[in-house]
């Protein structure tokens, strides 16, 4: 069996120590007001994002069984089509909604990153 050799000197921390601890520092920078406004927000974002799948699924499969049905039944092809046109723009509002979600999520968590800005004053 292969000898690996240690390449860590004592004292040093591995990757997953150094992250650890970057994280702990980054939480420990943050009002308890604050990570309770980030977790309400990805708690919202979850939601979301699941209203959102179902969405998209529900309309996929509709859009789906209207082809068939086109198959099936030609003389029908143009009110189908136009129900699958329908389905198009509820698919881009669904995504939409999350995207405006999502994206005050990434503001805030800048927000809440950004240094504060000291309130010295020189004279």
């Amino acid at each position: 069996m292969p000898h690996i050799k240690e390449t860590m000197k004592p004292g040093e921390k591995g990757t997953m120590e150094t992250t650890a601890t970057e994280f702990d520092q980054g939480v420990a920078k943050h009002s308890d007001k604050q990570l309770e406004q980030l977790h309400t927000q990805m708690e919202a974002l979850y939601q979301n994002l699941r209203t959102v799948r179902h969405a998209i699924n529900n309309n996929v499969a509709v859009i789906m069984a209207m082809a068939e049905l086109t198959q099936r039944n030609p003389a029908q092809c143009a009110k189908l089509s136009q129900l699958c046109l329908e389905k198009s723009p509820q698919i881009a509002a669904a995504i939409g909604g999350f995207t405006e979600l999502f994206e005050g999520a990434v503001s805030l968590q800048e927000e809440l990153d950004r240094p504060v800005a000291s309130s010295t004053t020189t004279t």
